[in-house]
């Protein structure tokens, strides 16, 4: 048997030629990037937050549906009565035949009359003339000294003539001695015509509205007005002149 040599090819041809790679026309797939949510998806949201929001204001009454003016609960007033063994049973009184008994007040009321005013010095005939004069009791009477408090003076009528026979009442009280005393016009003509005097033994004192004097008619009906005096322990004013006026027709 002979033997044979392989077949010889030439080296180009001994090299098979490799299949190349198609690069592929597709694109590779990457991660999806994730989407936003659009307007419905917020909307639906919102639906949902606003209806839980009105659920929690209903229930525990907030907002629209507080109570303005809640009303302000009053307690119960519970009379608590003790126990019966505790209850004292008040006795029954019968009234008999007995009289009441008539209480008589501690303090008696004390009625305090009202002062009327006094009437003006036109309703009466007479008014005082001026204000009464202070003087020394040794011009005109020097013959009565410093113990003695003098009262006196004159009194006119409608036509500035004197008149006689008026009275004049001298009422107060000086150092505890109530006086009383009437005097007639003309009586002290050292005074003039018409001329009325009253005499104080030891009763130059000061005083302030301690004497009244006051013209008068025989029945003690006022003339005039009774005016206050004022007095001081003072020689140089022991006498006080007062003198009278007619102002109208009686």
């Amino acid at each position: 048997m002979s033997s044979r040599q392989p077949p010889h090819y030439p080296q180009s041809q001994a090299k098979r030629r490799e299949p190349k790679a198609v690069p592929s026309m597709a694109t590779p797939r990457g991660a999806y990037p994730p989407k936003k949510p659009g307007f419905l998806a917020w909307l639906f949201v919102f639906a949902i937050l606003g209806g839980l929001i009105w659920l929690f204001m209903l229930i525990f009454a907030l907002g629209p549906y507080a109570d303005e003016n809640p009303p302000t609960p009053h307690p119960t007033s519970i009379a608590i009565l003790p126990p019966s063994s505790m209850i004292t049973q008040v006795p029954t009184i019968t009234a008999t035949g007995v009289a009441p008994t008539v209480l008589t007040p501690t303090q008696t009321l004390s009625y305090t009359p009202t002062i009327s005013p006094s009437p003006t010095p036109e309703l009466f005939p007479f008014i005082l003339i001026g204000e009464p004069e202070m003087m020394s009791s040794d011009l005109l009477r020097p013959s009565l000294g410093c113990d003695w408090l003098v009262v006196a003076g004159q009194v006119w009528d409608l036509q500035d003539r004197a008149v006689k026979g008026l009275e004049l009442n001298l009422t107060g009280e000086l150092e505890g001695y109530l006086i009383d005393e009437y005097s007639v016009t003309g009586s002290a003509p050292v005074y003039g015509i018409s001329g009325y005097e009253f005499l104080l033994e030891n009763l130059v004192v000061d005083s302030q509205d301690a004497l009244y004097i006051q013209l008068v008619d025989a029945d003690g009906a006022p003339y005039s007005l009774a005016y206050p005096l004022q007095t001081f322990q003072d020689c140089q004013r022991n006498l006080i002149l007062v003198n009278f006026k007619q102002v109208r027709s009686e």
